[in-house]
């Protein structure tokens, strides 16, 4: 997955996928794009509904001494409820990051086209992520990955995990005890969400403003 994606949406939007959310406008992030190290909105479960909150994208888990140089922005999600600390993250940590769309590149003959990766009716979509907090580092979370599904695999080997409507409601769920065994079967899952891939066609600036900095 490219290090960008979109969460181009109202609150409004978010407060009638979880009735009991609540967001202002102004918990939204400013910026459409998200890329590494910026604030991002994630939603937890509450006990009693869903809040949402903020995190620096790039997790820096709770049980390291000191903020790593590259924070991982992703981490796959085979195995990793059998994966030494992290597994531990997963267990009490789980969120969900809204996203618009997904950045990714896809090389060609004459170079590199930015590709952007959406639902085909432009809905919200809900990527399955983990968040610690660490002393000095704050808030932070990572998106969880699969292997591409046919489509985003054509031009990248790997893309977010995408949570129906009804998975999203588990992965935040409240679990006595835990159940491995499901939550593999969800990281583990091939993807069957349609998605529509076009490229991004980036505008030119115009003469007048480039002629304003020379």
């Amino acid at each position: 997955m490219c290090e960008c994606y979109e969460l181009n949406a109202k609150a409004s939007a978010l407060n009638r996928r979880f009735p009991l959310l609540r967001l202002a406008q102004a918990d939204m992030p400013r910026s459409f794009e998200m890329h590494p190290t910026d604030p991002v909105l994630m939603i937890t479960s509450t006990g009693s509904g869903h809040m949402g909150s903020t995190a620096r994208w790039g997790l820096v888990g709770s049980f390291l001494d000191h903020e790593p140089r590259n924070p991982l922005i992703t981490l796959p999600g085979v195995a990793l409820s059998c994966r030494p600390f992290y597994s531990k993250i997963l267990k009490r940590n789980r969120c969900l990051i809204p996203a618009t769309a997904f950045h990714a590149w896809q090389h060609l003959a004459n170079g590199a086209q930015k590709m952007r990766i959406s639902g085909p009716c432009g809905e919200l979509m809900m990527f399955a992520g983990i968040f610690d907090h660490h002393p000095l580092a704050g808030t932070t979370c990572a998106i969880l990955t699969s292997g591409a599904n046919a489509a985003v695999g054509a031009i990248q080997e790997r893309m977010p995990i995408i949570l129906e409507q009804e998975v999203c409601n588990f992965w935040l769920g409240e679990h006595a005890d835990f159940p491995d065994a499901e939550f593999e079967a969800v990281l583990n899952a091939p993807s069957q969400y349609r998605l529509k891939i076009e490229p991004v066609i980036e505008e030119a600036p115009s003469p007048q403003l480039a002629l304003a900095f020379t």
